[in-house]
């Protein structure tokens, strides 16, 4: 059963098409993915003005993939705070209806948000702060197959870290630790030739930290 939004009707196929359909609403759906954020703080972020980073936050909240969850007043002004109804995530059979053109356009943002989150941990040397950080770069030769075993490791990984971030939450409140934010960036895409990083013993690549 596809699931529908009860505003529009669409499915989530629909929506995901309407979200991608533009670079801006992709990238303000990442981030009030990521975190509350009011338009004010999303426009900041893309460097675009708040009545622009509101349009698409509206449409995204439309869509029913955002919602109001705080109207607060800062200086004098009323700001209204958005999260992201869902994550930005969708399964192998929605991404495949999507034009290899969409796929590109969602991707490219996702990577550059990636890069502009390490260049900020670089920037406060918090990157390398933790000595059981990972990090890892792994030029692989697969099969077609291989390539959906790989990004189903990938993806267990991904809901082990979701589990891990409650567990977390729970520990948190007992010790009162504060929070430690991280992001989790994995990566799993075809190559037109043959890296030209380090060979390994059993005739692949990689690089650790």
């Amino acid at each position: 059963m596809t699931t529908k939004d009860r505003q529009t009707g669409a499915s989530l196929n629909e929506q995901f098409s309407l979200v991608v359909s533009h670079e801006i609403t992709v990238k303000a759906m990442i981030l009030i993915a990521d975190d509350v954020k009011s338009p004010k703080e999303v426009g900041e972020r893309l460097e675009i003005s708040t009545s622009k980073a509101s349009h698409h936050i509206k449409k995204l909240e439309r869509l029913g993939l955002a919602e109001l969850v705080e109207e607060r007043e800062v200086g004098g002004v009323i700001q209204h705070f958005y999260r992201a109804v869902i994550r930005p995530i969708v399964s192998d059979e929605e991404w495949d209806r999507l034009s290899l053109g969409e796929r590109q356009l969602y991707s490219i943002w996702i990577v550059q948000l990636i890069l502009a989150d390490a260049a900020k941990s670089f920037d406060a040397e918090l990157f390398d702060m933790y000595s059981n950080r990972h990090l890892s770069r792994s030029p692989l030769l697969v099969d077609r197959e291989g390539v959906g075993e790989v990004a189903a490791i990938q993806n267990k990984a991904m809901h082990d870290s979701f589990e891990v971030v409650a567990k977390s939450a729970e520990r948190r409140l007992k010790s009162g630790e504060e929070g430690i934010n991280l992001i989790s960036a994995m990566m799993c895409f075809p190559l037109p030739e043959p890296s030209e990083g380090p060979e390994l013993r059993e005739s692949y690549g990689t690089s650790e930290r």
